[in-house]
C-alpha cells in the first residue's frame, strides 16, 4: 500500500467504485432492481432535474471487466497526480473529466443509452498527466498486456485521437467514446489552467515511470 501513502483520495475513489459495484450486484440478485435508473446519466434524467447523475454515473459500472479496466488505470495514474497536484486540484480534475465527458456523450451522441463508468474521469487523468509532464518517458501497457515505451504527451494524444476515431467510424458502439474524448479534453484544459496559475507543485523531474 506504499503507492497510496501520499494518495489517500485515490484509494477512496477506488473503494467507492468497488463498493457501488457490489451494491449494484446485490440489488440485482436479491431485489431484482438496479441503481441505474436513479444514478446512471441520461438525457431524460437531466431534463427532469436529475443533475446528480452528472457525478453518480461515474461511480457505476456495467460489468466487472468495465470496473477493472477503469480502476487499473486509476491505480497507475491516480497516486502520481494526487501527489503532484494535491487532493483538491486532483479532485477537480477527476470530477471535471467525469462531468464534461458525461455531458459530451449524453448530448452529442444520437443513442439514448444510459451512461455509466469512470472512463471520462480516468481519461482526464491520463491526458492531464501528459499535459503536466509531456516529456516524461513512460511504459504504457496497451490493452494492459503489451508494453510500449512513449512520452506521456504521446499517450495523451492517443487517448484523444483514438476516442475521436473510434466514435467517428462507429468502432465498438457500446463504448462511450465521446465520454472519453470529452474527459480527455477537460483534463487538458484543466491542467493548462493549473499551469497558468503556477501549479502544480512540480516534484523533481521524473525520468521514467510505468503505467
Amino acid at each position: 500500500m506504499n503507492r497510496f501513502s501520499n494518495a489517500p483520495l485515490t484509494l477512496i475513489l477506488i473503494g467507492v467504485n468497488a463498493a457501488l459495484f457490489i451494491v449494484e450486484e446485490l440489488f440485482r440478485v436479491f431485489y431484482d432492481t438496479s441503481l441505474f435508473p436513479l444514478m446512471a446519466l441520461s438525457r431524460e434524467g437531466l431534463l427532469q432535474g436529475g443533475f446528480w447523475q452528472l457525478l453518480t454515473h461515474a461511480f457505476l459500472h456495467g460489468n466487472l471487466l468495465h470496473l477493472l479496466v477503469n480502476m487499473l488505470a486509476l491505480w497507475f495514474t491516480g497516486p502520481i497526480l494526487e501527489e503532484m497536484l494535491g487532493w483538491a486540484r486532483y479532485l477537480i480534475l477527476y470530477i471535471g473529466g467525469a462531468v464534461v465527458g458525461g455531458l459530451v456523450q449524453t448530448f452529442c451522441d444520437s443513442s439514448a443509452i444510459n451512461l455509466v463508468g469512470a472512463s471520462g474521469a480516468v481519461c482526464a487523468l491520463l491526458v492531464g498527466f501528459g499535459t503536466l509532464q509531456p516529456r516524461l518517458e513512460i511504459t504504457a501497457l496497451i490493452f494492459f498486456v503489451i508494453p510500449v515505451r512513449m512520452k506521456a504527451s504521446t499517450l495523451a494524444w492517443l487517448v484523444i485521437a483514438g476516442s475521436f476515431i473510434f466514435w467517428l467510424f462507429g468502432i465498438e458502439r457500446g463504448i462511450g467514446h465521446l465520454a472519453h474524448l470529452g474527459g480527455g479534453i477537460a483534463g487538458y484544459l484543466i491542467c493548462r489552467l493549473f499551469i497558468a496559475q503556477g501549479l502544480p507543485r512540480v516534484p523533481p523531474p521524473i525520468e521514467h515511470t510505468d503505467f
